[in-house]
């Protein structure tokens, strides 16, 4: 059976109670959403492991988020990869550069990516990349620093052409809410020229609710929102549509490397 699935939402973020998103959870169910992809990047989260582990409808991913930090100490790897080994994540995410918030720790950024990446390889897991107003720097690192799993560019908001440049090193791209939005011209234009053997639809919940739902918490049930958007635009049966992502998605995070 073929269904929509949530390729990245936060469930204990700030903003959000997580009792709340089990209500939230039920919902998805309800509407068709029967997989959706957790990811977690502050230690604190980790206390509701054994909840996620429970129920298959959720995958969890963890991984050191870019942000201001000056430095991550060597204990904070060794923590990493202790966690990452002893519970079943099907990612190391997400991890990246973020130049929109962060600009004067470039360098530090650089070098706490690569050295995920090259964890996630030791560790045979694909990763989950945020790359905000950073691109270039992006590419030019995972050309740099090969990942056999490779990965997928989250919530990508760049050109066709960067899509195609990571799409040739093998990485997945997934469209948002934010695809939906009347001021994005980009998107579309992107969505309809890449390989669509490497599509991928999210929420990013709590952000980037789509329309209909625009400026509102966002929340696992919206990604069909992402997936109608798509079908229309692709001039897709939104039946074939789930097809093509549910096997996009099983072969990035599912099937182990040569």
């Amino acid at each position: 059976m073929d269904y929509y699935i949530d390729s990245h939402t936060h469930i204990t973020n700030e903003e959000l109670d997580f009792d709340l998103y089990l209500e939230d959870v039920k919902k998805a169910k309800d509407s068709g959403v029967l997989k959706a992809l957790f990811v977690m990047s502050e230690e604190r989260e980790l206390t509701l492991l054994n909840d996620l582990e429970a129920d298959d409808y959720f995958d969890i991913a963890y991984g050191i988020y870019p942000s201001g930090t000056k430095t991550i100490n060597e204990e904070e790897f060794i923590k990493l990869k202790e966690v990452l080994k002893s519970h079943r994540f099907i990612a190391l995410g997400e991890i990246g550069l973020d130049y929109h918030w962060y600009e004067d720790n470039k360098e530090i950024q650089k070098e706490i990516f690569k050295r995920q990446i090259k964890l996630a390889d030791e560790l045979d897991l694909p990763i989950i990349i945020h790359a905000r107003d950073s691109l270039n720097d992006t590419l030019e690192i995972l050309k740099e620093t090969p990942n056999k799993r490779k990965g997928v560019m989250h919530c990508y908001s760049g050109s066709l052409e960067m899509a195609k440049e990571f799409i040739k090193l093998g990485y997945y791209i997934s469209f948002s809410g934010s695809l939906t939005f009347t001021n994005n011209k980009k998107g579309p234009l992107t969505a309809k020229g890449i390989d669509l053997n490497y599509l991928l639809c999210e929420t990013d919940a709590p952000y980037l609710a789509p329309v209909p739902k625009r400026g509102q918490r966002n929340e696992t049930a919206n990604v069909i929102f992402v997936y109608e958007f798509l079908s229309k635009l692709l001039d897709i049966p939104l039946e074939r549509l789930k097809k093509i992502v549910k096997e996009n998605y099983e072969r990035l995070f599912y099937e182990k490397a040569d």
